[in-house]
């Protein structure tokens, strides 16, 4: 850390500055107190005396025409069955739509609607408190909060209900279970993407009949892996509470429709200095090398859905040996590398020319400054107080009453520069910024799109002119901060003309280069087909639809539902990808690809064109249906292992029995932390389950020893134990009594 900023930080104020401030604080607090109080007239108390009434049609959008995308926005949820998800960039009219749904819900087809809001912020919740009460007839009484102080249930009358995510997760299902209302409760989730952390998905434990999810970025960062494997959106929990995404309204179209005013966006490539680019070259091949020896280990099919570093970071907190100890050093590294790159020396020297430039352009001028650490941006702040800039500092670790104060300063062109972590970035609606400077960011696309919406909120000056916003984007030159322009085609997301990219060389003025220092892969409609090739690279994204095979040439959905007629396709990806495993179906041409591990790079490479989606129509773990119990007795009374097994609406256990041949043949089922036997003969407390078990092993050998390829074995709920080929299900035997494993 920099000396003279680590002194600044730690002398604090003098004993005259605090005396100063002090005094401010109470001239602030009496001005409040006697200024503004006033005496309500007879006509407010007897106003507030009355009775309210909740009126029989609430209108919550008055005085507003909605945009075009707005009415097909609803018109599409409707026809969803009053279910959906809506990607709208920030200051896109998110909010307006949601009460449009609401209106039009209370008023055509639900009259005693209750309606429940899950915000993540208190500030949101304020937000959304002001914009019911100042746009719609419904009275103050009937609007609830909970959370921030506010305690507000369904129990005392309250229509509806706006819930900080936190006090959401704890009290809402109880809420609404205890008022009886949730054959007829909307809820609304906005800012969505938070509520899918582990912590926070109890919200959806609330019983509803109406849901709807709100967000610039729904797609959650920590449903993808380090590899780029995403979990599609209506396989999450969120894609499966709140539906699937029904719109989706970008930049451009903001811009279009007038939401957002005209914008640049200007990307600064910083370089490291000599001693900081030797550091981040030593510390990339430790990374590299540590996991790679970390791969080693296990499979990367098993980080399905998850990134590897929150993989490695659980696994370096566990005590496993050699493992913990190099998932430590991975952990450290990055961390290490991250911090490093956060703290370069020309980004804080970028930040003061950019502040510099732009005050003597505007001098009134307003400025956000966002950064990904609280520590980083503890030291920017006193860096710019010490340059004697007009600056503040917001985050989440100052107390909540300076906060507000200092968010309010910053409204009301008070302060002309605020520092902000992440914190600010969701639920905080400043209309009036001119210039944003991303000082850094962490690689998640979505953090980078909530930052710069937090800066396109259309308004006109005090002249009546069109604002116009600026953003400046910083990153380091030549390392992975550069590999969020490999995620997302920012030109498309904004439009082309936006962005605008540049070499800095501090020293010296910025040079356009014309391109982002990374492109994205193409996706699937823009393949020229007639180049693919079975077994040859594939040029594209590799996204779409998960799927796996076995060496049993089964194929099976992300749900594990078996998927009957792919056996074809199952040997081509086993040839292709040298083994069984995962493989994607791209949604829209549906294009299979694999991947393989190149030297230290996971490619991907073609396989075949497929006429559709593969689905899973015969054999589902989810499937219930009636049995003719009779019927299968009489079939039992001929069955023999090997035969097809015709009764294919019966549904599968999530039993996970796997068949090996080591100790002579054992029944394994895997438990956490490894696996336990079926206990065999005499050694089983129950005798006749241990017979069962000595059974089953000699029917799977007389099987094997006649060419099947039996390893994982398949439960019915009628306890016939089961194998599949093919996507196809095969007997083996029917049990009686069952198995026994060790508890």
């Amino acid at each position: 850390m920099n000396k003279e900023l680590e002194n600044t930080l730690k002398n604090g104020l003098s004993p005259t500055e605090k005396l100063s401030l002090l005094q401010f604080l109470i001239r602030d607090y009496l001005a409040s107190r006697y200024s503004t109080h006033k005496e309500p007239d007879k006509n407010t108390r007897k106003n507030e005396s009355k009775v309210l009434s909740l009126p029989a049609k609430w209108e919550l959008t008055r005085g507003i025409k909605l945009y075009p995308w707005q009415d097909e926005a609803l018109k599409k949820w409707f026809a969803e069955g009053k279910k959906g998800t809506f990607k709208i960039v920030t200051g896109g009219g998110k909010t307006i739509l949601a009460l449009a749904a609401i209106e039009q819900l209370q008023n055509n087809e639900v009259p005693d609607l209750k309606v429940a809001i899950v915000v993540p912020t208190i500030v949101l919740m304020d937000q959304w408190y002001d914009e019911i009460i100042e746009k719609s007839n419904i009275p103050a009484h009937f609007v609830g909060r909970l959370g921030g102080g506010y305690q507000d249930s369904f129990a005392n009358g309250k229509a509806i209900l706006i819930c900080v995510l936190p006090s959401a997760s704890k009290k809402l299902p109880n809420l609404v279970s205890s008022a009886g209302i949730g054959p007829r409760l909307f809820l609304i989730v906005d800012e969505c993407h938070r509520a899918g952390a582990e912590e926070m998905k109890k919200i959806f434990d609330a019983p509803r009949a109406f849901v709807m999810g709100l967000s610039a970025t729904p797609e959650r960062d920590d449903e993808a892996d380090e590899e780029g494997l995403w979990v599609n959106y209506e396989d999450t929990t969120l894609g499966k509470n709140l539906g699937r995404v029904l719109m989706e309204l970008t930049y451009e179209d903001a811009l279009n429709y007038g939401l957002i005013p005209p914008f640049t966006i200007k990307h600064y490539g910083l370089p490291l200095t000599p001693k900081e680019e030797h550091e981040y070259d030593e510390l990339t091949r430790s990374i590299k090398d540590t996991k790679s020896e970390l791969q080693e280990y296990v499979s990367r099919d098993r980080f399905q859905g998850s990134a590897f570093y929150r993989w490695a970071q659980k696994l370096s907190q566990q005590d496993r040996g050699d493992l913990s100890r190099l998932a430590k050093k991975y952990v450290a590294d990055v961390a290490k590398r991250k911090m490093l790159l956060y703290r370069m020396e020309n980004r804080r020297k970028a930040v003061l020319k950019l502040l510099t430039q732009e005050l003597k352009r505007n001098p009134d001028a307003r400025i956000l400054l966002f950064h990904e650490s609280i520590e980083e941006a503890n030291l920017l702040f006193a860096l710019l107080f010490k340059e004697n800039f007009p600056v503040l500092l917001e985050h989440s670790e100052l107390q909540d009453n300076l906060r507000s104060k200092i968010i309010d300063a910053f409204r009301h062109g008070i302060c002309k520069i605020l520092v902000s972590v992440k914190s600010l970035i969701e639920g905080f609606n400043v209309p009036a910024v001119d210039v944003g400077i991303i000082v850094a960011s962490s690689s998640a696309v979505r953090q980078r799109i909530q930052s710069m919406g937090r800066v396109m909120r259309a308004y006109k000056d005090e002249s009546g002119k069109e604002k116009t916003s600026l953003i400046h984007i910083l990153y380091a030159r030549n390392t992975v901060d550069e590999e969020i322009y490999a995620k997302y085609n920012w030109d498309k997301l904004t439009g082309l003309k936006r962005n605008l990219y540049y070499h800095w060389d501090i020293d010296n003025e910025p040079v356009e280069i014309g391109k982002p220092p990374k492109l994205p892969p193409p996706s699937e409609l823009d393949i020229d087909e007639s180049a693919l090739k079975p077994g040859l690279e594939y040029p594209g994204e590799y996204e779409g639809i998960d799927f796996t095979c076995d060496s049993s040439l089964n194929i099976k959905d992300i749900n594990g539902n078996y998927i009957a007629g792919y056996s074809n396709l199952a040997e081509q990806i086993t040839k292709i990808k040298g083994s069984p495993g995962r493989f994607k179906v791209t949604p829209r041409k549906h294009f299979v690809l694999v991947q393989k591990k190149i030297d230290d790079d996971w490619v991907p490479f073609y396989v075949t064109r497929l006429s559709a989606i593969p689905v899973a129509s015969r054999i589902s773990k989810d499937t219930s249906r009636e049995i003719d119990q009779a019927k299968i007795d009489e079939w039992l009374k001929s069955a023999s292992p090997g035969d097809k097994y015709p009764f294919k609406d019966v549904p599968l256990t999530q039993a996970g029995w796997i068949f090996s041949l080591k100790r002579g043949g054992v029944i394994a089922k895997k438990v956490k932390g490894g696996e336990v036997y079926a206990r065999m003969g005499d050694k089983a407390q129950d005798k006749d389950k241990g017979r069962e078990a000595e059974e089953l092993i000699m029917k799977i050998k007389d099987l094997k020893n006649k060419g099947e390829n039996i390893i994982k074995l398949e439960l019915s709920e009628l306890n016939h134990v089961l194998y599949i080929k093919h996507g196809e299900p095969y007997f083996i035997m029917a049990l009686t009594h069952g198995l026994e494993f060790p508890e």
